[in-house]
């Protein structure tokens, strides 16, 4: 490692920059659902469906449950790290919904999750005993080839890793324990840096220059580590935007705003199946076939 940083141009180029396997070791794989009702965008459709579910006679239940190899009606597992939901069988189950979480669905989007164990195949319980208030989740969106997009994103929702395009990467928490303790770094790392850029370097320095750096590759996102201090500064600086709009708010973190405060409206409903979108600088409007936004300054 510290031949690695310590010889890292930071141009891409250098050969032994670190996979980011090295710098954040602890990785888990995306949740799977294995069933699509239990992921919504609006957590009334998910109460909805958890009341047609817990008073349907049991043929029907046991059809709208969607039974996998790894969960069915009779499936009875332990509650989810924070929750409280039922243990027993799910069979048997006519109690009120629990309240949907908020998680992150892929790099950009939002959605409300039921969070019932006995409803998700792969719920991965060790990422819901770390999500807290000062939790951040780094989530690889996979390698695709030929590809420019960003190789990671940040969120401070549990994320749920899903990729909508290629295979799905890892979710690598920055803290190992709740309350913002151990981060999840490589031992040594922190200390390793400071000595090199003449100065205490924090976890969250370390994920701003992660997002600011890494790249996607076949073996995994490669991170180089620059010896020049003003580059580890500029990419640190850079990190620390991409991190501040990709949060948007979570966490207690700021909230972006368009200069000016102006925002944005639907002013005519967006069509299913929108055309390519369309620029009028006078109105200063986004037309997607019928639909009509503004304003959307140039």
């Amino acid at each position: 490692m510290a031949a690695r940083a310590a010889g890292g141009s930071g141009d891409g180029q250098d050969a032994d920059a670190p996979l980011l396997d090295d710098l954040m070791p602890w990785s888990v794989r995306p949740l799977r659902t294995g069933r699509p009702w239990v992921l919504a965008p609006d957590a009334g459709s998910l109460r909805a469906r958890w009341d047609r579910l817990v008073r349907a006679p049991a043929d029907e239940r046991e059809r709208l449950f969607r039974a996998s190899r790894s969960r069915d009606p009779w499936t009875s597992v332990a509650a989810l790290p924070g929750q409280s939901t039922g243990t027993g069988r799910f069979a048997r189950e006519d109690g009120p919904c629990p309240e949907p979480v908020r998680i992150a669905h892929g790099p950009f989007d939002r959605q409300w999750l039921l969070p019932d164990h006995r409803l998700i195949d792969a719920a991965r319980p060790e990422l819901w005993r770390v999500a807290d208030g000062h939790q951040l989740f780094v989530v690889e969106h996979g390698h695709v080839p030929r590809d420019t997009g960003p190789a990671l994103s940040v969120t401070a929702l549990l994320p749920d890793g899903h990729s909508p395009a290629g295979r799905p990467g890892r979710i690598r928490p920055l803290y190992r324990r709740p309350g913002g303790l151990e981060p999840n770094l490589a031992p040594g790392l922190l200390a390793l840096l400071g000595e090199l850029h003449g100065g205490p370097v924090t976890a969250e320095a370390v994920l701003a220059w992660v997002l600011a750096a890494a790249r996607p590759s076949p073996a995994g996102c490669v991170v180089p580590l620059p010896a020049d201090t003003a580059r580890w500064s500029a990419g640190v600086e850079l990190g620390r935007e991409l991190a501040r709009l990709q949060l948007r708010g979570a966490g207690g973190r700021e909230r972006p705003r368009l200069p000016g405060g102006r925002r944005p409206y639907v002013r005519a409903a967006i069509p299913p199946v929108p055309t390519a979108p369309e620029y009028d600088p006078d109105g200063e409007t986004l037309a997607l076939g019928t639909g009509r936004i503004s304003p959307v300054p140039a």
